[in-house]
């Protein structure tokens, strides 16, 4: 009888296979049966047998997966996955891989920054007319105060470099432990009124949950500086995105970076696309060619954990949703 544990990876254009990851998953024990395919490949037989997945199946898999234990997601957002009803085994440990993306979408955070303050969409715009002119209204980022709602680990690389040139750093975090070296001050989320007051820039490094629904409403925005540069690297719904368009546009605050709309993707007729003192990118921040590698390293540590019954990282608190 075949005792071996059945591991199933689902892949697609966004979470490909490279074939020296697939040897260092075999290369991990004996005691593995590797079954790699694109996602529109997967049959309900190999879910079924599956002991351990590694992709984003869909619900009515999910609810055929008899035999699924541990469920690995490629990507750090868990939102779709946190209804345990959509689980076949309801004892599921579900992961993530928070810790792949702060490095990448802290870089975005910064191009959106250092874009805004030197006004490179500006010129780029005057690139594309051949025209040679000098944009005023720069802005300095030294000395400035930014303040950033979500420390894990999107919200960790940017405050570590925000320090690193010179500004002061707020943070915000659900539970307050000690503060970092490279933050000045961390508040809790009750707090957030404090820290939107204070901040020249504000980033929503937040994971999607009904407790971070909308946390950036009319009447939080209505608190910032009128000339604060908010970023949304989280997810769309943290902000209402209407009142986000009122206030960009009434001058409530200066403007927006937005990598995450509701909903995506951003419809052509949405008033966004517009505004002169917005920059969209599309769900892109967190691309990075050394991706895979820090994902498969998040994989192949939880890999080993399992197989001597030690406790996963990245686990997901499916009351939290994160």
């Amino acid at each position: 009888m075949d005792n071996r544990i059945e591991i199933l990876v689902m892949t697609n254009s966004i979470f490909p296979m490279k074939e020296e990851y697939k040897r260092m998953i075999e290369n991990t024990t004996s005691m593995i049966s590797l079954n790699v395919r694109k996602h529109d490949e997967v049959t309900m037989e190999m879910v079924q047998k599956a002991e351990i997945i590694f992709g984003w199946p869909s619900k009515e898999q999910l609810r055929e997966a008899k035999n699924l234990k541990w469920l690995h997601l490629p990507s750090a957002g868990a939102d779709r996955f946190v209804d345990k009803e959509s689980y076949c085994n309801k004892e599921i440990v579900l992961t993530n891989s928070s810790g792949v993306f702060g490095l990448p979408i802290a870089e975005h955070v910064f191009a959106m920054i250092l874009s805004y303050n030197r006004k490179l969409q500006e010129y780029a715009y005057q690139k594309a007319e051949r025209k040679w002119q000098g944009v005023s209204g720069e802005r300095d980022f030294y000395g400035s105060t930014i303040g950033i709602i979500g420390m894990g680990d999107i919200g960790t690389e940017v405050a570590k470099r925000a320090k690193v040139w010179g500004a002061n750093v707020l943070g915000i975090k659900r539970t307050i432990t000690e503060t970092p070296e490279y933050v000045d001050r961390i508040y809790s989320t009750e707090e957030i009124d404090k820290v939107l007051a204070e901040s020249d820039y504000i980033v929503l490094a937040l994971p999607s949950t009904p407790k971070t629904q909308e946390i950036i409403s009319e009447e939080k925005l209505k608190i910032m500086k009128s000339d604060a540069f908010i970023i949304n690297v989280g997810r769309g719904s943290l902000i209402n995105q209407e009142a986000l368009i009122k206030a960009l546009k009434e001058g409530w605050i200066g403007g927006a970076g937005i990598d995450v709309t509701t909903p995506e993707p951003l419809p052509e007729d949405n008033p966004l696309w517009e505004l002169p003192n917005v920059i969209i990118t599309p769900h892109s921040s967190g691309g990075s060619p050394s991706n895979d590698k820090r994902r498969m390293n998040i994989f192949l540590d939880n890999l080993n954990r399992y197989l001597k019954h030690q406790p996963l990282r990245n686990t997901v608190d499916f009351r939290e949703g994160y």
